[in-house]
């Protein structure tokens, strides 16, 4: 008997554990390249192997076909692979994804949407695109053709302040964070892109998502969030040289390098560049430098990357727009005025922007990022960050009296008339830190992440007299008639589950607390001294069905609330020449800073939608309903820089839909298309105009409930035609853009400036349709000699030389450049 015991436990042995071979080959998951040296172990033993050059591996071992191939590779996802389904597979080519950045895989799972699994509104662009077309645009420009996503420049031709719009909203309500870590001002809210110049170059991943935006990346978005990740980080190394030439003057120099892998453990990326250009309109110049350093450590379960970004730039000043009949005049249309006045269809007068209104700043960018895998299920990701700023700008100033400056005798001057030729500086240091850590924990189901951000923020703010003549005996321009500090505290938790209830349904719940602090302090001469807090619960819900494998379908709710911008409040810069606390008072007069006349703004969001994929198109419909409370909308008006005065209304709707498709029409030729039709209405609202009765000042409410909101275009449409066939690449974009309203007035206007005919200046507040075309071209190959690759490209932009304004607050219209040029080389050594 016992020989029989031993006799089958021999052959199950044999059976189950005799040595059998594995082979294979490793690849890159998009360019399909194979990989050398990348790891084959079966998970629970030692034994293992490494492929050749080739990617190809052969492993000899005793196993049996219940276990599992564990497949890694540095700067790759690890993948984990039944054996007995390996074998039955037919290739036997193993696909690794590169892990987007191994530091911040938290972030990249949490926030970057999955076609066909994620209930959101979204859409990424790859390295690989970028790379492909991408020369000197800046963000906002590059981003233009997506869904529901438009932009205009101050300048025109889309270098310097440029600033972009989803589904209508501006940036100071979408949310945009580069690597996770959010980069809106924390008191104006905005996005100054100019600030980090040539960021593309640098950029490993853009998501970009309509609607209300995840916890998971920061402070709550209205109308849709950005997130960038960055550091192009390579296995191989590479030297790579660029430079362009174009319209205008532009000129741009660039060079980057990648150490590849070190030790099979470190890699290194630098990038310099330098982007000059003369500007369309008159003296709007800029010199833009820009740094990108990065490092990065690969252990086992730990990794840790370094970052440090930024530039100092210069540029010549043109916020201001220009009345509407200059848009078709190919003269008016390229003046940069810092003030005008006109009569009909005329200029009354002007006065030119002064060759010394300049602007420099500096903004490093400093961040850890770490992750940890704990296990194999749960991971702590943690970013580290320290962002500083420091600049002037220089502006007009001799509409400037001496009440404004303060040199008064209430100051201990003797004035003798007023300054004459003022120069203005404006100056600004900010000082923002913080950490945002996240845990990431897999479950049988799906994953939980939890996370929170900290963020401090503190600047100081002041203005100064540097240059005027005629100025009280001691005036140096260390005298400042204006000067306040800021302080800004954000603290935010979330918690988001993502749960697959079986193969065809997941779901997503996510609650946010978000609290933010403003305060204003130690202001010179008035002494206004107040500070705010508010706390948010952001919920989101949202549901995907998938049918069928190729088809999905998704419906999603998100509330909102979020603060105003701290001049909202108070425009302390301003404070000399009459504004305001915006807070109620109390009975002795004094400001009752608990009272905040501006409000918050909350919203409802909902959004269904659907998308189909197939490897040869794919197509999306997202359909969504946006109610706000108070929501912040532009008045008409602009403040002394060009920015929109906003305010409250009372009841708002946003609601339309959105289009969108891909089409690969051969191997060589892709078609993408998008579209969005929406409606955006004040459904109940009052705006107070200043107008005159009987030749008295008065103050009267208008009722605005209907009207559409300004800035809001009815009609998006994008199309692009994409060509790539052995190293020629070009693609030809068109854009259209409807109608919309420079202000909350829309059609009503005329028939206000009949009852109230000096309410507003202007009587055209329309932003007629345009359609612009792009188009570019390159060619890369490989020389026999020296060089890795070697590319040359063309650029056109405004392709039919259509005269057209972009956008338009009031009465001051920002026209766009015609047509213009750029081409350049880059090599590859």
């Amino acid at each position: 008997m016992k020989q029989v015991i031993i006799l089958f436990i021999i052959s199950n042995l044999f059976l189950f554990a005799q040595e059998k071979i594995i082979d294979g080959k490793i690849v890159d998951a998009e360019s399909l390249l194979p990989l050398s040296s990348a790891n084959i172990l079966i998970e629970g033993t030692e034994t293992g192997t490494t492929t050749n050059s080739n990617g190809i591996f052969q492993l000899s071992a005793s196993f049996n076909n219940e276990q599992t191939l564990r497949i890694s590779y540095v700067g790759y996802q690890t993948r984990q692979i039944k054996i007995s389904d390996y074998l039955t597979s037919q290739e036997k080519i193993i696909m690794l994804e590169q892990m987007i950045i191994p530091s911040q895989t938290i972030l990249v799972t949490g926030s970057i949407g999955m076609p066909g699994l994620s209930p959101i509104a979204f859409a990424k662009i790859k390295r690989k695109d970028i790379e492909k077309d991408y020369t000197v645009q800046d963000v906002p420009e590059y981003l233009s053709t997506l869904p529901s996503t438009t932009f205009y420049s101050e300048s025109g031709n889309n270098l310097g302040y440029n600033y972009i719009s989803i589904r209508g909203f501006d940036q100071r309500r979408i949310s945009v964070s580069v690597n996770g870590i959010p980069q809106n001002d924390p008191e104006d809210h905005n996005v100054y892109w100019l600030d980090f110049p040539d960021l593309l170059a640098s950029t490993e991943l853009i998501q970009v998502q309509r609607g209300s935006g995840s916890g998971v990346i920061g402070y709550p978005a209205i109308g849709g969030s950005i997130n960038i990740i960055t550091s192009n980080f390579s296995d191989k190394k590479s030297l790579n040289l660029s430079s362009s030439i174009g319209s205008y003057n532009t000129r741009k120099y660039s060079a980057s390098y990648s150490s590849g892998l070190v030790d099979n453990k470190y890699s290194f990326y630098a990038k310099l560049s330098k982007l000059l250009s003369s500007g369309y309109k008159n003296s709007s110049w800029i010199d833009f430098n820009s740094y990108h350093f990065s490092a990065i450590r690969y252990d086992k379960d730990f990794a840790t990357q370094l970052n440090f970004f930024g530039g100092p730039v210069a540029d010549g000043l043109s916020y201001t727009g220009l009345p509407k009949f200059t848009v078709k005049d190919k003269n008016l249309r390229r003046l940069n005025l810092s003030y005008w006045e006109t009569e009909g269809d005329k200029f009354s007068y002007t006065l030119k922007r002064r060759p010394d209104e300049i602007e420099n700043f500096s903004q490093p960018h400093f961040e850890l990022l770490n992750e940890y895998n704990i296990s194999d299920n749960v991971s702590f990701n943690s970013a580290l960050f320290l962002i500083l700023g420091n600049g002037f700008f220089d502006y007009d100033g001799s509409w400037a009296d001496t009440s404004y400056f303060r040199l008064t005798s209430d100051n201990g001057f003797k004035p003798n008339g007023n300054p004459g030729n003022a120069l203005i500086r404006a100056m600004v240091e900010n000082r923002q830190y913080g950490w945002i850590p996240r845990l990431s924990i897999k479950h049988k189901n799906g994953e939980l992440l939890i996370g929170s951000e900290i963020r401090i923020h503190r600047s100081l703010h002041w203005g100064s007299i540097n240059y005027a003549e005629n100025l009280p005996a001691g005036i140096t321009k260390e005298f400042r008639y204006y000067q306040y500090k800021g302080a800004v505290d954000i603290f935010n938790f979330f918690v988001h589950e993502t749960f697959n209830v079986n193969n065809n349904i997941n779901f997503f719940g996510e609650a946010q607390l978000a609290y933010n602090k403003y305060r204003l302090y130690e202001e010179k001469y008035l002494n206004n001294d107040f500070s705010l807090d508010n706390l948010f619960l952001n919920p989101r819900l949202g549901i995907n069905y998938k049918p069928v494998n190729e088809l999905n379908l998704f419906a999603a709710f998100a509330r909102v609330s979020r603060v105003p911008r701290l001049k909202n409040y108070y425009d302390a810069a301003e404070s000399s020449g009459g504004e305001l606390p915006q807070f109620g008072k109390n009975t002795d007069g004094s400001y009752n800073f608990n009272d905040p006349l501006v409000k918050p703004e909350k919203m409802n969001d909902f959004e269904i939608g659907s998308s189909y994929l197939t490897e040869k198109y794919s197509f999306g419909l997202n359909l969504f309903y946006m109610m706000f409370n108070d929501e912040i909308v532009k008045s008409g008006q602009i403040d002394r820089f060009g920015q929109p005065v906003t305010g409250n209304a009372e009841k708002t709707i946003h609601t339309g839909i959105e289009i969108s498709g891909n089409f690969k029409l051969f191997d060589f030729i892709e078609l993408v298309l998008n579209g969005t039709y929406s409606k955006n209405y004040i459904s109940k609202g009052v705006t107070f105009i200043k107008t005159k009765i009987n030749d008295v000042k008065t103050i009267l409410p208008l009722d605005i409930s209907k009207n559409k909101i300004g800035g809001f275009p009815d009609y998006l449409l994008n199309g692009i035609i994409k060509f790539n066939y052995k190293g020629i690449y070009a693609n030809v974009e068109a854009k259209y853009v409807g109608k919309f309203y420079s202000d909350n007035y829309d059609e009503n206007l005329k028939s206000y400036l009949t009852l109230y005919p000096d309410f507003v200046d202007y009587s055209d507040n329309v932003v007629d349709p345009y359609f612009e075309a792009n188009l570019f071209i390159s060619y890369e190959f490989q020389p026999k000699y020296f060089l890795t690759s070697l590319k040359i490209f063309g650029q056109v932009n405004n392709l039919f030389n259509n005269l057209y304004a972009s956008y338009a607050i009031g009465k001051e219209f920002f026209p766009s450049a015609e047509r213009n040029f750029l081409t350049g080389i880059q090599l590859g050594l």
